[in-house]
């Protein structure tokens, strides 16, 4: 059977005595440095949100400058293509005119050089037709004009 004496009493008090002791020298700073510690992680928990947030949000407008960049190097690049494309057809358009111009002179001159070798070409027909006629013939004729259709002939070969 349990005795209550005094040595149970004082055994309870010095208990009691330890255990207020405990409390405020062990008990009340652990919890304290837990509740510290729980204040920590919360705080660095919200810092790491935030900082989450303004990171997603730099990758936003990181993707839209990038798409703004790419749009304006595309629209300098399509604009430059034109200008490059509207010189080439200047130029194009500025030799065809002057080979035109040219091959005109050109035909203009082979023409005065047509007329020429006609008129050189009908002379000497003249005179070989004049040399046959009195070979085959025997005496001395005389022609006098030869048709330019036989001209055209003699020249086409």
């Amino acid at each position: 059977m349990l005795e209550f004496n005094a040595t149970f009493f004082v055994a309870m008090f010095s208990f009691i005595i330890f255990m207020i002791i405990m409390n405020s020298i062990l008990y009340k700073p652990l919890v304290k440095i837990e509740e510290e510690r729980d204040k920590l992680i919360s705080k660095n928990y919200e810092d790491t949100k935030i900082t989450t947030e303004k990171v997603e949000e730099l990758k936003k407008q990181h993707e839209l400058s990038i798409e703004k960049s790419k749009f304006l190097a595309k629209t300098n690049f399509n604009k430059k293509v034109s200008e490059y494309k509207n010189r080439r057809n200047g130029i194009i358009e500025n030799a065809k005119n002057l080979s035109k111009k040219d091959l005109a002179i050109s035909n203009a001159g082979l023409e005065g050089d047509e007329r020429e070798a006609k008129l050189l070409l009908k002379s000497d027909i003249l005179t070989l037709a004049n040399l046959a006629a009195s070979k085959i013939l025997g005496y001395q004729t005389q022609i006098k004009e030869i048709d330019d259709d036989i001209v055209n002939s003699c020249m086409n070969g």
